[in-house]
C-alpha cells in the first residue's frame, strides 16, 4: 500500500453504505483505523438520510440493495463537491452502465481491496477538483469490452464497432461484423413491425428497448434485451450504441414451461394462463373466437399396431400441420394431453372458421401415415369439434370449451375424420 495522508483522513468524514453485513463489518474495521467520523448504513434510504444530517466529503456505496438501491440514493444527493466510489460484481451490468451516467468518481470491483479503497480516498481528499476525476479509463474500457455487450452503427445501422463479449455472443469474429448490418443476426420469428417501430422510436432520437431474439452463427438461437441509445452530435444522430443483456436461460425457461416438450406445441398450462386475456380482448375489439379441439382417430390400435416410438412420431407430424396453419399473432395450438390438441384462433366468422377446420382435418389425412388399425381411412386421420362464438356472447372459456368437446363426441360418433360445428355458435 502506497504512502497515504493519515492526517488528512483523520479529518475526512465518509459515508459507507453496503446492505450484506459481512462485507460492511470488515471495512468499516478497516477504515475506522484511519477515519474518525466514519458513518455506515444498510441500504440507499438509510444513506440518504444519515447524508443529509452528516454531510460527508466521500461516500462509498454498493450498487444493488434493497429498499433503495446505490444508484437511486447518488441521484438524490447534491453532488457538489461531493467524491462517490461505487463498488459493485461484474454480474451488475445493467446497473454498471447507468453509474458511468452518473458520472462518479472511481469504481471498484468486488471483493474491494481495502488498501486501494484507503488510497483513493487519500487520492480524493488530496485533490482540489474532485468533481473532474472520473474512472480510470484503461481499466473501465477492458471492463466494458470484456463484459458488456455492446455495438455501435452509423446511422444508417451498419455496424462499425462491437466489443469482444458481443462477439463472444453471438459467435462472430469483430472482423465479419464490421461493415455489415444487424440483419446477420436477424431471427424469423421476430415480426417485421418490431424494426419498423424500433427505427421509427430512434430516428426519432429517443431510446428503444426490447426482448429480440437472435439467430447467432451455426443457427444457434439466443435472446438478449436491448437497449439501443442515438448519440446526437451538434443536433443530428451520428451513431447508435445498442447494449444488451443475455437473457437466453430466462427465455428457455419460459418456453419450458409454456411448451410441450414432444411437440413443441403450447400446453395446456398455457391455455390457462392466457385465455382470459384472449377473452377480454375479443370482447373489446367485438369480434369472434374459435375453439377448434381435435383428437386422433383410432390412436390407441395405432400405438398397438405400430408401436408408441411410432405414435409419438405420428404427434408430432400432426403438430406441424397444427404449427403451420397458426401463423398469425391471434392464432395459438395447443397439445392438450395424449392424442388430443386443440386450436384457438379468431376473427373469422362461422363459414370461414368451419372452411378452416375442415382444411385442417384434411392436411392431416394428406399427409397419408398408413393405419391399418382405422376403420375411416388408409391413413392417420383426426376428428373436430369447432365452436365459434362472437364477442356479445362469450361468456366464459369453462363453456367454450364444453361445447367444442361435445361438438367432437359428436364428430367420433358420427364416423370421424370430420369436423363438427357446434349448434351453440352464433
Amino acid at each position: 500500500m502506497k504512502e497515504i495522508n493519515k492526517d488528512i483522513l483523520k479529518n475526512a468524514t465518509i459515508l459507507y453504505v453496503e446492505d450484506e453485513e459481512l462485507i460492511r463489518d470488515e471495512v468499516e474495521y478497516f477504515l475506522s483505523k484511519y477515519v474518525k467520523k466514519l458513518y455506515t448504513a444498510a441500504n440507499g434510504e438509510e444513506g440518504l438520510k444519515l447524508f443529509d444530517e452528516v454531510k460527508p466529503d466521500i461516500v462509498i456505496t454498493d450498487i444493488q440493495m434493497p429498499v433503495m438501491s446505490g444508484l437511486e440514493m447518488i441521484k438524490s444527493m447534491n453532488r457538489r463537491g461531493l467524491s462517490i466510489i461505487v463498488t459493485t460484481a461484474y454480474s451488475d451490468i445493467d446497473f454498471f452502465l447507468e453509474a458511468i451516467e452518473l458520472k462518479v468518481d472511481k469504481f471498484m470491483i468486488k471483493p474491494i481491496d481495502l488498501g486501494e479503497l484507503l488510497s483513493t480516498i487519500s487520492d480524493f481528499l488530496n485533490t482540489s477538483s474532485l468533481q473532474n476525476r472520473l474512472f480510470e479509463n484503461e481499466k473501465l474500457l477492458d471492463i466494458i469490452n470484456e463484459n458488456v455487450l455492446i455495438s455501435i452503427t452509423d446511422k444508417e445501422g451498419v455496424i462499425v464497432d462491437v466489443s469482444s463479449a458481443f462477439c463472444h455472443f453471438v459467435g462472430y469474429e469483430k472482423s465479419e461484423l464490421i461493415g455489415k448490418t444487424h440483419k446477420i443476426l436477424k431471427h424469423e420469428d421476430n415480426p417485421d413491425s418490431l424494426y419498423r417501430h424500433m427505427w421509427d422510436t430512434i430516428k426519432a432520437g429517443n431510446i428503444f428497448k426490447a426482448e429480440i431474439k437472435n439467430k447467432c452463427r451455426g443457427d444457434k438461437v439466443s435472446w438478449s434485451k436491448i437497449t439501443i441509445t442515438p448519440i446526437l452530435k451538434n443536433g443530428e444522430i451520428e451513431n447508435y450504441i445498442a447494449i444488451r443483456q443475455d437473457i437466453t436461460n430466462k427465455k428457455r425457461l419460459e418456453e419450458l414451461s409454456i411448451h410441450d416438450d414432444m411437440t413443441g406445441l403450447y400446453n395446456r398450462r398455457f391455455l390457462n394462463t392466457m385465455i382470459d386475456k384472449e377473452l377480454r380482448r375479443i370482447k373489446r375489439e367485438d369480434s369472434t373466437l374459435s375453439l377448434l379441439t381435435i383428437d386422433v382417430d383410432y390412436f390407441k390400435k395405432y400405438n398397438d399396431t405400430y408401436g408408441h416410438p411410432s405414435g409419438d412420431v405420428v404427434l408430432s407430424e400432426i403438430a406441424k400441420v397444427l404449427k403451420s396453419h397458426t401463423k398469425r399473432a391471434t392464432d395459438f395450438a395447443f397439445r392438450m394431453g395424449g392424442e388430443e390438441f386443440a386450436i384457438l384462433f379468431s376473427d373469422m366468422d362461422i363459414d370461414k372458421a368451419l372452411e378452416y377446420a375442415k382444411h385442417i382435418i384434411k392436411s392431416i389425412e394428406d399427409l397419408k401415415i398408413e393405419h391399418k388399425g382405422s376403420a375411416c381411412s388408409n391413413y392417420v386421420t383426426i376428428s373436430g369439434g369447432l365452436i365459434v362464438q362472437s364477442s356479445q356472447y362469450l361468456e366464459n372459456f369453462k363453456d367454450l370449451y364444453k361445447y367444442s368437446d361435445e361438438a367432437l363426441y359428436k364428430a367420433k360418433t358420427d364416423g370421424k375424420n370430420q369436423v363438427v360445428l357446434s349448434d351453440k355458435s352464433q
